[in-house]
């Protein structure tokens, strides 16, 4: 399939993980994809990983909480592109904490990164996708922000913000023929995972909670993002796609 045949599409936090599966599962249909990283290596990387692939692909350093690198990647895409047609935040960070514990640097943190981040690149792309026929935006939260999870209160708390702010942009834009989905992936085998489950034996004890037997992969994630962003959702709009191998379900 090639759903994405010479449409543009930016993905924040591209370098990595859930990103880099996208931006590869993207190119793979035809997509130019536009990589937007700290990492400055990593992004590099991604981008000639892409390329070698026969596929068009840049990497464009972007801090997502700075809105004038915002404006800039925004600029750069168009420069080189003309145009925007999907954009995937993806860029996040994690922390977590007992409660009582997680200070307000914590809480800042979550917020800056993972909802602000969020919002500065959509309202960059936006006054372009309006004027433009539109397009599609897909926000990557999390299963934390769908169920309450103990050790992860401001993480969750910033990922139920992204869901929140994926309905209203969805009621607001839909007159813009402008779509906005999320996806709440549960534990998937990532950078960050690893991070935070650096144990196999807790990483298999987790596994095994889940109804599906085990840990996603960065794949699994991709080819909801790809399917919210493409054709194939046109009548969908304002939602969020837990993909978790069933955690959600649980009590």
């Amino acid at each position: 399939m090639e759903r994405f045949r010479d449409k543009v599409v930016i993905v924040t936090g591209g370098s990595r993980g859930i990103g880099l599966a996208a931006c590869k599962s993207f190119a793979e249909e035809g997509a130019k994809v536009i990589i937007a990283s700290l990492d400055k290596g990593r992004g590099q990387a991604a981008a000639n990983s892409i390329s070698e692939m026969g596929a068009e692909a840049i990497f464009i350093q972007t801090d997502v909480t700075q809105r004038d690198q915002v404006e800039r990647l925004t600029a750069r895409t168009l420069d080189q592109f003309q145009d925007i047609h999907v954009l995937v935040n993806n860029a996040a960070v994690h922390g977590k904490d007992s409660f009582w514990n997680e200070g307000e640097n914590l809480w800042e943190r979550m917020f800056q990164v993972n909802v602000m981040g969020t919002v500065l690149p959509s309202q960059s792309v936006v006054r372009h996708m309006m004027n433009n026929n539109g397009g599609v935006i897909v926000h990557v939260a999390s299963k934390a922000g769908v169920v309450g999870e103990p050790g992860h209160a401001a993480y969750s708390s910033s990922k139920g913000a992204v869901i929140a702010l994926t309905r209203a942009m969805a009621v607001e834009l839909a007159p813009y023929d402008i779509r906005v989905n999320a996806i709440s992936p549960g534990p998937v085998y990532t950078d960050m995972f690893t991070n935070n489950v650096p144990q196999e034996e807790d990483q298999q004890k987790l596994a095994d909670a889940a109804p599906l037997g085990r840990i996603g992969l960065p794949a699994d994630i991709a080819r909801g993002i790809l399917y919210l962003a493409s054709s194939d959702s046109d009548w969908c709009t304002g939602q969020s796609l837990n993909i978790d191998g069933g955690f959600s379900i649980l009590k």
